[in-house]
């Protein structure tokens, strides 16, 4: 999506959640094609990060409640003087939404890991967002986990045909001539994936579970950790009432291969986690584990390979830095394995 230039983003800050914006710096974070991130400072030098995204926003009105509740680490979103959690920005019928929430000054996890103190605050949270009662106002708009992998095992059995295409459009392009070679090696493990899928998607387990409210993304890269140890959890776009393990299974295991996640670091996060919940480690899934890891293990690596083969809407380096992480959810370590185990 383009990015909203800086003057008009100012203007449409100042103009609906009434700040006095000093300056606008461009973010290049987030994976969500839909939306443009800016740092936003106003003239009493307080920061915000500032979202323009063409896409619903239903996270918001988990964060602004868990916030509102006192949950440590949630950034609570600004509101509008209208007191919306959203405003239109952009042309008329440019159908865009503009957020905004406090800056959360820290690092990434993905980039300095956790101490144990860390990880218990970590499980905490998500504890708190897991015992929210989930009739609590405002929470009616937030999508619910279907189990229904009908699309994304299309989407995957179509990749082939999807792969010749790209190689009959641009015989001559590297990244496209590189997604055949890693279709070849690691093709009939993605399918056996879709399979299993399938397969658990089916299971009475599914009858048994009791959903909860979830982040739906609480990877590495989504969580920072300030300067006293203070654990924060952002980006709340893919808020969901689902099992516990939606979320917990970015700790069990986790997601990426370059960031695996110890049995130590493991039960620092439930001493955290469970005295919230009361639930523990063994209480976990196995199959409904399985299931969640398999649909995203798909939706990773098949947005990413798709995002590679697009040689006319992605620019060369773009493509290239997401085969490496789609061969990343499918090498050693990576999410794929994890899916199959």
């Amino acid at each position: 999506m383009a990015q909203v230039d800086p003057v008009s983003l100012s203007s449409w800050i100042g103009c609906d959640f009434g700040l006095d914006v000093a300056r606008v710096e461009p973010v290049g974070l987030g994976a969500d094609a839909r939306a443009d991130l800016a740092r936003v400072v106003t003239v009493d030098g307080r920061e915000h990060a500032a979202k323009t995204s063409s896409g619903p926003q239903p996270g918001l009105a988990v964060a602004d409640l868990l916030a509102s509740r006192g949950v440590v680490g949630v950034p609570g979103p600004l509101r509008t003087r209208d007191g919306a959690l959203t405003a239109s920005c952009g042309p008329p019928g440019g159908g865009l939404r503009l957020s905004v929430v406090p800056w959360v000054r820290g690092h990434r996890v993905l980039d300095t890991g956790m101490a144990p103190p860390e990880w218990a605050r970590l499980g905490e949270l998500l504890g708190r967002l897991h015992t929210t009662p989930l009739t609590e106002p405002g929470l009616a708009t937030v999508p619910r986990e279907d189990h229904d992998p009908t699309a994304v095992v299309a989407q995957a059995r179509a990749f082939a045909d999807a792969l010749l295409r790209a190689d009959r459009d641009h015989p001559a392009d590297p990244a496209v001539a590189a997604v055949s070679v890693l279709w070849a090696q690691e093709g009939p493990r993605l399918l056996a994936v879709a399979d299993r899928a399938l397969h658990l998607s089916d299971s009475r387990r599914w009858a048994q579970v009791s959903p909860v409210l979830c982040h739906g993304d609480p990877h590495h890269g989504n969580l920072l950790v300030d300067g006293s140890g203070g654990v924060h959890l952002i980006d709340w776009d893919d808020a969901v009432v689902a099992p516990r393990e939606a979320d917990l299974m970015f700790v069990v295991g986790g997601v990426f291969s370059h960031a695996t996640i110890t049995e130590e670091q493991v039960r620092w996060f439930f001493e955290g986690y469970a005295p919230v919940t009361g639930v523990t480690l063994e209480d976990l899934d196995a199959e409904v584990l399985a299931y969640l890891r398999c649909v995203r293990a798909l939706v990773d690596v098949l947005d990413l390979a798709e995002t590679a083969l697009a040689a006319s809407d992605h620019a060369l380096a773009d493509r290239w830095e997401a085969l490496r992480y789609a061969s990343g959810t499918l090498g050693s370590g990576g999410l794929v394995e994890l899916a199959l185990s």
